[in-house]
């Protein structure tokens, strides 16, 4: 009995919609296709998500039960037909799709072991043995890159700068440190049920994920740790790029390689805090990303500069320690809660996940289209004409977050004035609250909104000339998210400089994200105008997700190239603009770029005023780029004079 009353308890605490999905998928039964749909709103949102209709789960459960207690022990898994999968794509979507979304939108569950990768057209060429890949960075996006090689079997190794894998989750080790996202849609698509301890994944578990993805698919023994890719200059001879990398002694080595893959990130370099006096300051500065095990605000007044992602999320542990805490904000932001925040996967939710076939792909493919957020996102003159500040949806939206911030902050006056924005949300990074508007309202807590003018000695000025002595200043300033190959020089053909390129073209661009003209065999992963910033639709799935995809389309340009006798691959002029004209004719019509979305102080829009960290173009535009290699999009060409070691293969290193 008590077990009965458990799994009960389990099947209700589901997703009802992927619970329904994936017995459909297990059984096959009809009645389950046929259960009605509702929608119920979002936490603290101005959109829905779909749940079965409190008249059909009764009986959902029922057949949940029936299955779990005569078939389940036995059960093998169903393949499922195209035609089937179309169906429960369509059901689980809420839409009909035509061919070209049913080619996308039918990676969202990964099915397939590697939903999105490329492979081989036929058997695996031996040229491929000829071939080298040198990867810069060994955090998600890099990691995503060995695994794609694994699977081809082209040799690679990765260079990176820390003693370990993780990118920017082994950086940043900030109290409270953690993923804004859902756990199950942070991850990768080929590594299954991952066992997340909590919905909403901090830091050392995000780290000890990549690392045991590295691991498990055969990437970490191919990483050279403590190693520094310094400069990259590209042969037009011999179609290699020569790479000088220095170890952790200082030492350099020259490693040449047919393809290049930059996977540093766009958090890879810090923002420094550069204000007067700051360097005759005799207390402890510290970036977010220096933080130790070895550091403690304990017994000390603290000041945390900034309030996006880092800072917000950093604020209550602090506050819990230290004996004040100074919080300056130069901008307020839009923060909003978010459903299982701070919570552990619970016993129930684990169980359903390890016990009901199918539950893990189904609760991914539901849980990554909650809702379309384009009428959030996009402008709407007739409402504007009407009175209103956006779009319907938009100042819904507004209405709720303001709402909770009152709520919050106990609707003390003289917070409330200076923390509800004067921007439309929606317009930035979204910032999940971790109990930061409630810390404001601890006794040990004080906002500054003052602009910080200078530094002295020990402590921090103000514009009203108000001093605040401090012991320690942590700086929750962001990145220097523009630069995305910086401090590492590439040289393309003509020997032209990659920021000179960049220089004349209104920041940095790159074809899908990932390739420059004038720089054959060379991929730049996490590059401009990479990051889908529409959510919602129909995508490939969260972040890791799209890595995937990008990792795949870079392999797919690997492969045309390998098996066509070619050497080099050079994205043309034409595709470059295609794409990047489009990113700003899309961006010109949506939220980002709209004088009431603030965008001179939204890091998404570089100092020319272009949309360049993000695309707009939605998910199934992006899908369908990643999936196919559009030939024409690039030159191919051959050589026949490659650099060889004494075994006729390209060499990794070549000089010391």
């Amino acid at each position: 009995m008590e077990q009965k009353s458990f799994i009960r308890k389990a099947l209700a605490s589901s997703n009802l919609h992927a619970l329904r999905l994936s017995l459909l998928h297990a059984t096959g039964d009809p009645a389950l296709a046929a259960m009605k749909l509702e929608l119920v709103p979002i936490r603290s949102g101005a959109a829905f998500e779909m749940t079965i209709a409190e008249e059909s789960r009764e009986e959902l459960f029922r057949k949940a039960e029936e299955f779990l207690a005569s078939r389940a022990s036995a059960y093998v898994p169903r393949e499922l037909g195209e035609d089937e999968i179309r169906t429960m794509m369509e059901i689980a979507l809420g839409q009909e799709l035509t061919d070209d979304e049913f080619v996308v939108a039918r990676t969202m569950p990964a099915l397939e072991e590697f939903p999105v990768f490329a492979q081989w057209t036929g058997e695996r060429p031996p040229r491929a043995d000829d071939f080298r890949v040198v990867i810069t960075g060994a955090g998600l996006c890099g990691v995503a890159m060995g695994v794609q090689l694994e699977q081809l079997g082209i040799p690679y190794v990765i260079y990176e700068r820390r003693p370990d894998v993780g990118g920017t989750w082994a950086i940043n080790t900030y109290p409270d440190a953690r993923v804004d996202t859902a756990s199950t849609t942070y991850e990768y698509s080929f590594m299954k049920n991952y066992p997340w301890s909590e919905q909403f994944a901090r830091q050392p578990e995000v780290r000890h994920y990549i690392e045991t993805v590295a691991k498990k698919y055969g990437v970490y023994d191919h990483i050279r740790f403590e190693h520094e890719v310094q400069a990259a200059e590209f042969d037009e001879h011999s179609s290699l790029w020569s790479l000088r990398v220095a170890d952790a002694s200082g030492e350099t080595e020259t490693v040449t390689c047919n393809f290049a893959v930059t996977a540093t990130g766009l958090f890879s370099t810090p923002k420094k805090l550069d204000t007067e006096g700051i360097d005759s300051f005799t207390g402890e500065v510290l970036h977010t990303t220096g933080w130790t095990e070895q550091h403690t605000v304990k017994g000390k007044t603290a000041a945390i500069i900034g309030n996006g992602s880092t800072g917000v999320q950093l604020l209550s542990r602090i506050a819990e320690d230290a004996d004040q805490v100074y919080v300056f904000q130069r901008t307020p932001q839009w923060i909003a809660p978010r459903e299982g925040y701070g919570e552990p996967v619970t016993e129930e939710m684990r169980w359903v996940l390890d016990n009901i076939p199918h539950y893990w792909n189904w609760a991914r493919t539901t849980a990554l289209k909650p809702a379309d957020p384009r009428g959030t996102i996009t402008p709407d003159p007739e409402w504007r004409a009407a009175g209103g500040h956006f779009s319907e949806s938009n100042d819904k939206l507004r209405e709720n977050l303001t709402q909770y911030i009152r709520r919050q902050v106990n609707n003390r006056a003289d917070l409330v004035e200076r923390l509800v924005p004067d921007y439309t949300p929606a317009a930035r990074r979204p910032v999940v609250d971790n109990k930061w508007y409630r810390s404001l309202a601890r006794d040990n807590v004080d906002l500054v909104t003052d602009g910080i003018t200078r530094f002295t000695d020990t402590a921090i000025v103000t514009a009203d000339g108000t001093e605040r002595h401090v012991d320690i200043v942590l700086t929750a300033v962001g990145f220097e998210v523009t630069k995305w190959l910086w401090p590492m020089d590439f040289r393309g053909r003509d020997g032209v400089h990659i920021e000179d390129r960049w220089n004349m073209e209104g920041g940095p661009r790159a074809f899908q994200g990932l390739a420059v003209p004038q720089f054959p065999n060379l991929f730049v992963l996490y590059g401009p105008n990479a990051q889908p910033a529409t959510g919602g639709g129909i995508g490939v799935g969260g972040l890791p997700a799209w890595m995937e995809s990008w990792v795949g389309y870079i392999a797919r340009v690997m492969v045309a190239v390998i098996e066509g006798g070619d050497d080099c691959a050079e994205v043309t002029e034409a595709a470059f603009w295609e794409y990047n004209n489009a990113v700003d004719e899309t961006a010109r019509k949506m939220i980002w770029l709209d004088p009431a979305a603030n965008p001179e102080k939204n890091y998404y829009v570089n100092e020319h005023g272009r949309l360049s960290t993000s695309t707009p173009l939605p998910g199934l535009d992006l899908g369908t780029r990643f999936l196919n290699f559009e030939r024409d999009d690039f030159i191919l060409t051959r050589t026949g004079s490659h650099a060889r070691t004494s075994d006729g293969r390209a060499s990794f290193v070549t000089a010391s």
